[in-house]
This record gives C-alpha cells, sequence and structure tokens, in this order.
C-alpha cells in the first residue's frame, strides 16, 4: 500500500505560524522617513497578511491542540504530570484568554449602529462574540478527540479504560507495545510473541515453567537369603 506524502496538519499549522510575523519584520525594515510610495502602499497589505494568517493559525491551531489532547496521557503510570500534555493544555487556554482581549475592540468598531443600540454593553457583548466561535471549535475537537489511554484513580495506579485480554500485557518499562503476547510464566520470563497460539507453544518448553516434584520410591533391596 502506497503512503501519501501530504504533509500533516500539525506541520501545515507550523508553517502558518512561522509566517504570522513574517510581513510585520518586513514593515519593520521597509517603513522609514525617505521610503518611496509604493512601500506606504503595501504596508496595508502586509497588516492584511498577517491578520488572515494570524487567523487560520488560532482557529486551526485550537482546533488541533483540543483534538489531540483527547489522546494524550495526562499522568504517567507513575503519576507523574506528562508536559506535553499539561503544555498544549495551558496554551490552548492562553489562546483563548488573548484572543478575548485582541479582537473585541474590532468587533466593537465594526459594529452597526442598529445593533449597538440593541445591545446594552457593547464591550462584554464583543467578547462573548468573539468567544463563541473558539469554544465551539474546542469543544467539537474535544467531543471528537479519542479518549486517553489511562487516566490516575485516586490510589494513584494505573487505570485502563479497556480491560487487558487474557496473555496480553503493557509494560512501560520494558518498552513492549500494547498488542504483543506475554508468556504465561511472566514476569519471570520477559519474551513477548505477535500471537497467543505462538506464546502457548513457546509456555510448554519455557525454562520458567514449573515443575512439579513427586515423590521417587526408592526400591529396597531385598536381602538374599541364604540358605
Amino acid at each position: 500500500m502506497k503512503k501519501n506524502n501530504y504533509p500533516k496538519f500539525g506541520t501545515i499549522l507550523l508553517g502558518l505560524a512561522a509566517l504570522v510575523n513574517l510581513a510585520r519584520w518586513v514593515g519593520v525594515f521597509t517603513v522609514e522617513n525617505n521610503a518611496p510610495a509604493w512601500v506606504w502602499g503595501i504596508i496595508p497589505f502586509l497588516g492584511a497578511f498577517s491578520g488572515l494568517v494570524t487567523g487560520l493559525v488560532i482557529a486551526g491551531g485550537l482546533a488541533f491542540v483540543a483534538h489531540r489532547l483527547g489522546g494524550l496521557q495526562p499522568f504517567t503510570p507513575k503519576g507523574r504530570p506528562v508536559m506535553r500534555f499539561w503544555g498544549a493544555a495551558m496554551s490552548g487556554l492562553a489562546i483563548l484568554v488573548m484572543s478575548a482581549f485582541l479582537l473585541p475592540p474590532y468587533v466593537r468598531m465594526t459594529m452597526p449602529e442598529e445593533l449597538r443600540a440593541e445591545i446594552g454593553n457593547t464591550a462584554a457583548w464583543s467578547v462573548m462574540a468573539v468567544l463563541v466561535g473558539d469554544l465551539i471549535i474546542v469543544a467539537i475537537a474535544l467531543a471528537d478527540g479519542k479518549s486517553a489511554g489511562f487516566t490516575r484513580s485516586a490510589d494513584g495506579r494505573q487505570s485502563l479504560s479497556e480491560p487487558l485480554s487474557k496473555g496480553k500485557i503493557r509494560s512501560a518499562k520494558k518498552g513492549v507495545r500494547s498488542g504483543k503476547f506475554a508468556c504465561r510464566h511472566a514476569p519471570q520470563c520477559e519474551r513477548t510473541f505477535a500471537s497467543q497460539n505462538a506464546a502457548n507453544g513457546h509456555a510448554r518448553t519455557c525454562k520458567f515453567k514449573p515443575t512439579i516434584s513427586m515423590p521417587i520410591s526408592m526400591p529396597v533391596e531385598e536381602k538374599a537369603e541364604k540358605r
């Protein structure tokens, strides 16, 4: 089966994020008092390009982060926090907060006079108008995302979302992938197999197979009777 070479959605978002400030850097190094007229004419286009890319990154980034959070593990089996999960969660929350500060002034500036007359508090309305779109993205992505493989239970032990099949083990310590079958004489035997039949076949001759010692009857030597 041929694999597609299309870039992943996360890779596309990284490329767009790198373009957010590119237009602003171009403007910083071109704007000066003696700059030609065409330079001053292109500045608004640079700002429009930067705003467009910023909107794509924020909307797509929120959807991507929220969708991937459902598949990340917040805690390790030993109860330690996973920085990848919590870093992504805090970044998503920071995006929501900054959006509530950055976009409301623009919403109020472009609000028609008829709508202003109907709204009592335009400042609060503009913040809610911005957050509702971002929260819809987050809610849809979280609802569609896969649930984490495990969560930390009350007693600190690993709580699996699905029971393991007989003969299967998940070993984070040994780096064994989930879905491999272990020898029935584990943990003494650390070998794993691709199928249950292979594991059963090995178990018959495994060196860790317990042996049952039976009492051996010692032959009693009969004394020869001399006649």
